[in-house]
C-alpha cells in the first residue's frame, strides 16, 4: 500500500475544509453495527480530547440496538484514575446513519464507513469550547480494525486533521487486560512513513485496576 497523499491538509483548520455533509455509510444497516468492538485508532480536531486524560479518549467496546431504532453504545474510559464502563444512546435521526446523543454538548454522530470488518465513526460535538470533530477507527478484531486504516486516514483528512491530532490504540486487549490502557511512551499516528498504517509502535499496560461500572445499560 503506497503512501496517502495528505499534504493538502496540513495546517489548515478543519472549518476550512469541510464544508460538505459528512458522508454516510451507503445502505447503512443499523444490525451490521451491532455486536463487540475493539477501538484502533482516535484522531480530533483538539488532539487533547483524545490523548490521555481526555474526555473522547473512549473505547467502544459493544453496541445493541433498542426497539425504536436507536443504539446502546457501551464505551470504557478513565475517570478518576479508574477505568470506567459506560454508555451512551444514540438516538437515530431521520437519515440513516446519523444519530445524536448527549456527551459535553451535543454530538451528531455518523457511520461513515460500516461493513463487517471495521467501523468508521464521525463525531461532531457542539459544546461550550465550540465544534470538535472526533474520528474514531472500530475493528470486530484489532486486525480486522487495521483494515481500515487507509479508508481512516483519507477521511481524518478529508476533516483538516493533522498527523499531531491522532493516536494509534491498535493494541491486541486480551484478557485478563483492562479497555483503558496508557500508551507508554505514546506516539503521533505514523503518518508519513514509506508503507504508512504498518508500524507498530511499542505499547505498555498498566498495572491492574478495578474496572467500575457507572451505568448499566438493559
Amino acid at each position: 500500500m503506497g503512501p496517502l497523499l495528505l499534504g493538502v491538509c496540513l495546517g489548515l483548520a478543519w472549518a476550512g475544509q469541510d464544508r460538505s455533509p459528512v458522508p454516510v455509510q451507503p445502505g447503512f444497516s443499523p444490525e451490521q453495527a451491532e455486536g463487540a468492538w475493539h477501538t484502533v485508532a482516535l484522531g480530533a480536531s483538539r488532539p487533547s480530547a483524545v490523548q490521555e486524560g481526555g474526555a473522547f479518549r473512549c473505547f467502544m467496546t459493544d453496541v445493541r440496538g433498542l426497539g425504536n431504532g436507536d443504539l446502546n453504545v457501551t464505551y470504557f474510559h478513565r475517570k478518576d484514575g479508574e477505568c470506567v464502563k459506560e454508555f451512551y444512546i444514540a438516538e437515530r435521526t431521520d437519515a440513516p446513519g446519523r444519530y445524536t446523543f448527549e456527551y459535553q454538548g451535543t454530538v451528531y454522530l455518523t457511520f461513515v464507513v460500516l461493513n463487517d470488518d471495521f467501523a468508521i465513526m464521525d463525531l461532531e460535538n457542539h459544546g461550550a469550547d465550540g465544534v470538535l470533530v472526533v474520528v474514531e477507527l472500530h475493528g470486530r478484531s484489532v486486525s480486522a480494525g487495521r483494515r481500515g486504516l487507509e479508508a481512516y486516514g483519507k477521511h481524518v483528512a478529508s476533516r483538516g486533521l493533522r498527523p499531531s491530532d491522532t493516536v494509534d490504540l491498535g493494541l491486541e486487549r486480551k484478557p485478563p487486560a483492562q479497555p483503558c490502557f496508557s500508551l507508554e511512551p505514546e506516539p503521533p499516528w505514523p503518518w508519513g512513513d514509506a508503507t504508512p498504517w504498518s508500524r507498530r509502535s511499542r505499547w505498555a499496560l498498566e498495572p491492574a485496576s478495578p474496572v467500575t461500572s457507572t451505568s448499566d445499560a438493559s
